[in-house]
Order: structure tokens, then sequence, then C-alpha cells
């Protein structure tokens, strides 16, 4: 049992480095991420007007939806390019358990694409004026936040496999599973402006992303199975 554990254990980190290797072969997707964020920023000020002390009353809340926005048109992606070429199909037909191997997709994913985004939160955190004592909560909840968004991202890819105009329907799928981060991330930082205990939203937010963590895999498999059965 103990060797069966290893091994799975080196084929989760194993195929998080085959990610890693094919999608640092081009960054174009990352820089478009992260200057469509940028330019979500620094529109939402623009809109807003010069008025310091709204901009630091909403400042959190547009940095989380700058993120999630930022991201939406790339979680198709996740699963997209290794079922197009067939290699989820060789996947699924080996004695790899399909869960670890989605598992360790949406992992990548969150270290090559949303831990990124998240390092940058400071340069938006001074463009939106926030307070920089805030920031560590915003860094706190946003890793957590987006780790919990990226498995969600994992199942909406596995849904839309093979359906056309799929990144069209996605947003539609998924946008309401991430409305509960939203409102325990934002929660966090707010909660911390008017003095009061940020960890009651901070638990929550560890608790919906243990149980994505625990049933993404598991869906997004059967998802997978069921578009390579069609």
């Amino acid at each position: 049992m103990k060797s069966t554990h290893l091994s799975w254990t080196y084929m989760f980190i194993a195929h998080i480095k085959r990610d890693f290797l094919t999608n640092t072969r081009s960054l174009i997707d990352l820089i478009s991420i992260i200057g469509f964020m940028l330019l979500i920023i620094i529109l939402f000020p623009i809109g807003l007007g010069p008025d310091q002390e709204k901009m630091s009353i909403v400042s959190n809340a547009i940095i989380w939806i700058g993120l999630i926005l930022a991201i939406l048109p790339s979680l198709d992606k996740i699963l997209q390019k290794d079922f197009e070429n067939g290699w989820l199909d060789q996947i699924a037909t080996t004695s790899i358990p399909l869960e670890i191997v989605l598992l360790s997709k949406s992992i990548s994913y969150w270290l090559m694409v949303l831990i990124p985004l998240i390092l940058s939160s400071p340069l938006f955190a001074i463009l939106l004026s926030m307070e920089l004592k805030y920031l560590p909560w915003l860094i706190v909840s946003m890793s957590i936040g987006g780790l919990a968004i990226s498995l969600i991202g994992l199942i909406g890819s596995a849904l839309i496999l093979g359906a056309k105009r799929g990144n069209i329907l996605l947003p539609i799928l998924i946008i309401p599973l991430m409305i509960p981060i939203l409102i325990f991330g934002v929660g966090i930082n707010e909660a911390v402006k008017i003095g009061e205990s940020p960890f009651g939203n901070l638990f929550l937010l560890i608790a919906l992303a243990l149980i994505y963590l625990v049933i993404s895999p598991f869906i997004s498999a059967l998802l997978v199975r069921i578009a390579i059965g069609r």
C-alpha cells in the first residue's frame, strides 16, 4: 500500500512538471492574462473618478473581480489541448488514476497562472490606492480562493470538452460557483478594515477550497470519461 501511495505521488509530481514544461514554452497566455487584469484595474479608477475615499471602499472587490474576469477566458484551456491531441484518451486507458492526473493539472494551473497574478497584487493595490497594511490578508485570501477557482475551472473545462462554442458556455456554468468564493474573499479584507476578526470568512473560504479539492477530481474524471466515450 505504501509503495502504491509513493507511485501515485510520483505520478502527481511528474504530471505537474509536464504541464510546466508544456506551458512555459508559450508565455503569451500568462502575459495576456496579467495584461487583461491590469487593464481592468486601470479602467475602474477612471470610471469611479478621483474620489480616494470611494476608491478605498471598493478597491478590494475590484481586485477580486479583476482576478475572476481575467482568468475566465483561459479556464477552458486546462484540458482542451490534451483532449484534442488524444493525450487524455491515452491516460484514460492506462492504470494511472485519471483523478490524480486531473488534480495535477488543476494544481499546475493554480501555480502557473493564479500565483503570478496574486504576486502582482501589490502593483494592483498601489494603482487602487489600497493601504498596504491590508495586503497580506489580500494575498492569503486570493491564494486560497485562487486554488478553489482553479478546481472549479477544472470541472468547467471537463464539462465543455468537445462542445462547440464551449468558451462562451463556460462562464455561465461556473460563475455561480465562484460567487461564494468572491463573497468570502472580499469579506476577509472588509472585516479587517472595520476592525473585526477576518477568521470567520477565512475559515469558510478554506472549507470551500477543501470541498472542491475533494470533489473536483472525481467530477472532472467522470465528465472526461463521458467526453471520451462520445
